[in-house]
């Protein structure tokens, strides 16, 4: 690996500070959690960071020689093993804060891409943030599947009252 710039190399360590943190969290709250299909995204999640954090640490050794490549959500898979069972309110406030956890996550791997220099550091960081999405949508699907999620929605009126004011801001 060739020499990084200091912005890169600051924000990865900002980075793997914070994982340190999310990976202890995402650990207790496997062990709190009583829904195997929680259980499995938790874990997914976990893998998956642990992943970055190898990333991470290659992308700042100076001596790594290897290309350094994400490897997808494939290949950190979930525990299959995790028994069946069905979801108690522990596992609402545990999906709803690791749902939130997963969009920060998303949102600061990719304003981090935004500012960082080298393209290859730079790639693998928008890539990191797209697997965030990932599992932001997984725990999304399962909000939404126990009933836990509220979504407000417009009226038709006050979308075309939007559409028409903007449609003449716009209007040539």
């Amino acid at each position: 690996m060739e020499r990084l710039p200091a912005i890169d190399l600051g924000l990865m360590s900002e980075h793997l500070a914070a994982h340190e943190g999310e990976l202890c969290k995402l650990n207790m709250y496997f062990a709190i959690a009583n829904s195997s299909q929680l259980k499995n995204i938790l874990k997914l999640q976990s893998n998956m960071m642990y992943a970055h954090v190898l990333v991470m640490l290659a992308l700042i050794n100076p001596y790594h020689q290897q290309p350094v490549k994400l490897p997808s959500m494939d290949n950190t898979h979930s525990d299959q093993n995790v028994k069946h069972s069905t979801a108690t309110k522990n596992d609402k406030w545990i999906a709803t804060e690791a749902h939130t956890s997963a969009k920060s996550m998303a949102n600061d791997n990719f304003i981090s891409a935004l500012m960082m220099q080298d393209q290859h550091v730079r790639d693998i960081h928008v890539e990191m943030a797209l697997q965030q999405l990932k599992i932001q949508e997984n725990y999304e699907d399962f909000l939404k599947n126990m009933g836990w999620t509220f979504v407000p929605y417009t009226t038709s009126e006050e979308q075309l009252n939007t559409y028409y004011h903007f449609e003449q801001l716009f209007n040539r």
